[in-house]
């Protein structure tokens, strides 16, 4: 006898909060940033945004950065989510899935970063990887700021695409090759000159444990 499942999926209500935060956290950034977030938008395409503030600042992390990372997180967790639940619907039923998902991020990206600045001190290429890690964080905030369109159409209309979840997924590797030659291309006397520890920095934390992820995920 086939026996019905219960379907916790999480609420649409629930994604309604999430993007009406998302766009508070973009109205207060616009507002206490007004003239960084312009110069922000046009990152790729110019290097205004780089020239204007980076040198002033001490601190890549910052409240500006502060704000979009959590923008940025919270749209690849919706993106996540959605493309989870599409993809393995048996998923639907573990409990608290989108607090695990936003958390295991966070936990990511923190720990991370931490190795990072250790191997940057270790190898003594700090300049570097904080070139490298202010194009990483902005570009990603940036990437955060394209998804929210995509997670509306995902969450309220498409109702899950599998064309669309493969789309973004693509546009974002390759979002992030032309990320890799643009810091090349403007930054190349400074990278060349540590290019061997830039390479195994790359390969190490940068490849390697999305492999491990993907390996994890597919078993």
């Amino acid at each position: 006898m086939l026996q019905t499942v219960e379907r916790t999926l999480i609420s649409k209500d629930l994604f309604t909060l999430f993007f009406v935060i998302t766009f508070c956290l973009l109205v207060i950034t616009r507002f206490v940033f007004r003239k960084q977030f312009g110069f922000f938008l046009s990152f790729l395409v110019s290097n205004k945004y780089q020239n204007q503030f980076i040198a002033k600042q001490d601190h890549i992390i910052n409240g500006f950065t502060t704000l979009l990372f959590v923008v940025q997180l919270i749209s690849f967790a919706i993106f996540s989510y959605v493309a989870a639940v599409f993809f393995r619907p048996d998923l639907v039923n573990v409990p608290l899935l989108f607090v695990k998902i936003i958390s295991f991020m966070l936990f990511f990206i923190i720990i991370k970063y931490i190795i990072e600045k250790i191997i940057a001190v270790i190898l003594d290429i700090e300049n570097q990887i904080d070139t490298y890690n202010f194009h990483k964080i902005n570009a990603r905030n940036l990437f955060g700021l394209i998804l929210i369109p995509i997670n509306l159409l995902l969450v309220y209309y498409f109702d899950g695409n599998k064309f669309i979840f493969f789309s973004v997924i693509c546009i974002f590797f390759l979002y992030n090759l032309i990320l890799l030659f643009l810091l090349l291309k403007n930054h190349q006397i400074l990278i060349i000159s540590k290019l061997f520890y830039f390479i195994l920095y790359l390969c190490a934390l940068e490849i390697a444990p999305y492999l491990v992820i993907y390996k994890f995920l597919i078993k």
